[in-house]
């Protein structure tokens, strides 16, 4: 176990045993992702927003409208605006090369567009949401930004239509020589996120809708497979999550 999964662990357990005191609610997230990884062009439209899937997942939001009661609405800006997510999601994309490398009927060319890949991301972890109005006035637009950490388990998949790379590993180009990395393995990840909650007109419902753009930056270059040893490889992977949601208050 990392530190950041134990650091993880830690926090959930605490803010459980706490729960009585705090708003709860749960929910769930779909929606499309889009990743940058080392399949395609650099800075190529295509290569770098083409290669689309989609994620789902689980979300738990804890709030302090509890501790607005206790202490007699005497609070703070912050825990009036303030709102963690607990998130447990799974992401999946199939991935494929564009670009210059993949025009002409070349060997060269034939063996880049025979090359395809899966990226299949776990996510667990905790963000915190900063609303623009005070949570307790119920606004029925109620926009948000959010930074956040997760931990990834990632088990990245690599085939060519021409054959088995396993007994002919000629079937990848060059290029990728000493740079394929198929194993199962853990990463970070940074967060940061804009989105808004739509309310419902009668406040005494418990639901919302969610609408939410991230950003999520891993700590490893693997997820997808692939780290070649080339110029056009500087940056570790990340992607794009467009979401939809909701949520069910269970106080």
């Amino acid at each position: 176990m990392t530190k950041f999964h134990l650091a993880m662990l830690i926090f959930l357990v605490t803010t459980y045993s706490n729960a009585q005191d705090l708003k709860s609610e749960i929910g769930v997230i779909t929606g499309m992702t889009s990743m940058q990884t080392d399949y395609g062009e650099r800075a190529h439209f295509g290569s770098s927003y083409a290669n689309v899937g989609f994620g789902i997942g689980g979300v738990y939001y804890l709030s302090f409208d509890n501790f607005r009661k206790r202490w007699n609405d005497k609070t703070t800006y912050l825990k009036e605006h303030i709102r963690l997510r607990v998130e447990l999601s799974y992401i999946q994309a199939n991935l494929i090369h564009r670009g210059r490398y993949t025009r002409g009927n070349t060997n060269f060319t034939k063996l880049y567009n025979a090359m395809k890949g899966k990226a299949q991301i776990f996510n667990y972890g905790l963000q915190f949401e900063y609303t623009l109005h005070d949570m307790s006035n119920q606004k029925r637009v109620n926009p948000y930004i959010s930074v956040g950490f997760l931990g990834n388990k990632n088990t990245p998949k690599l085939e060519s239509s021409l054959g088995d790379i396993n007994t002919n590993p000629y079937l990848i180009p060059s290029v990728y020589n000493n740079g394929i990395y198929l194993k199962s393995n853990s990463s970070t990840a940074i967060i940061l996120g804009i989105g808004t909650r739509i309310n419902p007109k009668d406040k005494n419902k418990k639901t919302s809708f969610l609408i939410d753009f991230r950003w999520q930056r891993f700590n490893s270059d693997k997820i997808e497979g692939l780290t070649p040893k080339i110029n056009a490889n500087k940056y570790n992977d990340w992607l794009l999550f467009i979401s939809i949601g909701y949520t069910f208050n269970i106080n």
